[in-house]
Parts: structure tokens; sequence; C-alpha cells
């Protein structure tokens, strides 16, 4: 009897988890993250904001200035919500967080090469400012 349930149960088990795959349907147990099975562009736009030193050079600014977060999507969000309502109120929430060498914000579009970018090249195609302003300071 006790070969029979063992027996009995793991094909049950099998079955549950395979089942997903086998009807072509994500789902739990088994997901086929089809999000993640398909060829993704080359390229990615994303919106962020610079700092620009008085000395013209650029920094980059932390998650933390960019949207008070430590989570790059959740910044992310935060920053497509922000231009989406208003670019200039944008510039100025982080020009009021901002290191003290950056005295200008740029808040910006920008479109990278994603291979580029992963093997450490220089990856910016293009750049579009959505706006400017001085920091507080």
């Amino acid at each position: 009897m006790r070969p029979l349930i063992r027996v009995t149960a793991t094909v049950l088990i099998v079955g549950v988890v395979a089942s997903p795959a086998l009807r072509d349907r994500d789902s739990f147990p088994l997901s086929t993250y089809p999000v993640y099975a398909d060829v993704r562009p080359r390229t990615a736009e994303f919106v962020t904001a610079v700092g620009v030193r008085l000395d013209g050079s650029e920094r980059r600014l932390s998650m933390d200035v960019l949207a008070s977060t430590d989570d790059p999507l959740v910044a992310q969000q935060r920053l497509a919500d922000g231009l989406a309502t208003g670019a200039p109120a944008l510039c100025a929430r982080i020009g009021a967080r901002v290191p003290d060498d950056v005295f200008e914000v740029l808040v910006v579009s920008e479109r990278h090469d994603i291979v580029r970018a992963a093997t450490g090249d220089p990856s910016q195609l293009d750049r579009t400012i959505h706006a400017r302003c001085r920091t507080e300071r």
C-alpha cells in the first residue's frame, strides 16, 4: 500500500508543477515568466536628473537624492510621475536634496544602448532636457 501512495503522490506533485507549462498558462506553482522570454530592445530610455558643478562637470545623483528611495524601480516610477506632473517642480524637489558641490540640476530623459552599458562602455545615445533649476545654495 505504501508504494502506491508514494507513486500517486509523486505523480500528483509532478502534474501540479507541470500543469501551467502543459496548459501554456503562467500560474502557480510554476510560472513560465513570459515577460523574460522575449528578446528585449537594445535601447532603453530613463528619466533621471544630473547635478552640474561650478566647473561645468556633471555628477550622477543617488537614488536617495533623486527620489528618496534606494529601490531603482521605485525611483524610476517617482521620476516618471514627477515628470508627468511637472518637470520644474520635480527639479526643485531634487535641487533641495543635492550634495554641496552641485549648483544646478537638469531633469532629463536619456536613451542608452543596454549592451554597451553592460560592458562598461559609454552607452548614452541621446538626451532630452526637460527642466533646469538652480539649487538652494
